[in-house]
């Protein structure tokens, strides 16, 4: 690859991917300019031109994950139809929160498309069940009411509620002789049947639907994504080592989330103001 992996360069896109070979990127994960924010993020682009060299940049079987809203993003999933891809799902990000409590309607989610040029699957992922309905908490007593139903078992469930409560997020789990061991802040613990757990302990299945909190309080971009959130939809379509390319890095949260789970990156920020304090976000993951 003539380009640097593991590097986010101040340019245009469009003149930075010419450097990239052809086939040679696993997944494109982005967030295009809207076109509607009367924002100085809003610099328009040639739609058809770029994701025509999406379509040269990935892999056979590759992946792009796009985020959008609006006429520019039912129009963008028309320009990848029309270019040979795939429409593998929609994922609606859930907020939690509103964006302003001053619009007429309160937007809490906005939309993700996934296509694959090729015959690309979407991979099988387990999302922990706590991290999955942390800001759900009835439905986390309901589950563990269940629980307590099918274990016949109202001490297990006094114990693993009164773990819940202690607000740990995290389960710690020590398998043993066949059971798990679910161990809270206090020193009381509950074994219970394997199989029964399962479900706590080795998470759900990921949902079309994932709820996670914007980063409301340490921004530097005003569309800046969670990094968690991109974690999520890159265990989705990735793999460890694979190389995924972000044109409009804004604030590094795909670069980021490359490094926390062990992918390659390859990102573009033309607004320099934009690029040093994405990059300032990047290099404070290791400091050497």
């Amino acid at each position: 690859m003539i380009m640097d992996l593991n590097r986010i360069y101040n340019e245009d896109c469009m003149e930075g991917m010419k450097r990239i070979p052809d086939a040679s990127v696993d997944c494109i994960l982005t967030d295009p300019p809207y076109l509607y924010l009367n924002h100085k993020l809003d610099r328009p682009f040639d739609e058809r031109r770029l994701f025509g060299e999406f379509k040269r940049l990935l892999k056979p079987n590759g992946f792009i994950v796009l985020f959008g809203r609006g006429t520019s993003f039912y129009r963008w999933n028309t320009i990848l139809a029309n270019l040979g891809f795939t429409f593998k799902e929609e994922i609606v990000w859930d907020k939690v929160f509103n964006s302003s409590p001053v619009t007429p309607l309160q937007r809490k989610h906005e939309l993700i498309s996934i296509h694959t040029i090729g015959t690309g699957s979407i991979n099988k992922v387990k999302i922990p069940y706590l991290e999955m309905n942390k800001y759900d908490y009835d439905k986390v007593l309901r589950d563990m009411k269940r629980l307590c139903c099918a274990t016949h078992s109202e001490k297990g469930l006094n114990d693993i509620i009164s773990y819940i409560e202690t607000g740990d997020v995290y389960t710690r789990a020590i398998r043993q002789n066949g059971s798990v061991t679910v161990a809270g802040n206090s020193t009381r613990k509950s074994n219970i049947n394997k199989a029964m757990m399962k479900m706590v302990i080795d998470g759900n299945s990921e949902q079309s639907i994932i709820r996670q909190v914007r980063d409301r309080f340490n921004r530097v971009h005003p569309t800046q994504k969670p990094v968690r959130l991109i974690e999520r939809l890159l265990a989705l379509t990735t793999i460890p080592g694979n190389v995924v390319l972000d044109p409009f890095s804004g604030s590094c949260s795909t670069a980021i989330a490359c490094v926390n789970t062990n992918r390659k990156y390859i990102g573009f920020e033309i607004d320099k103001e934009y690029y040093d304090a994405g990059v300032s976000r990047l290099n404070a993951l290791s400091p050497d």
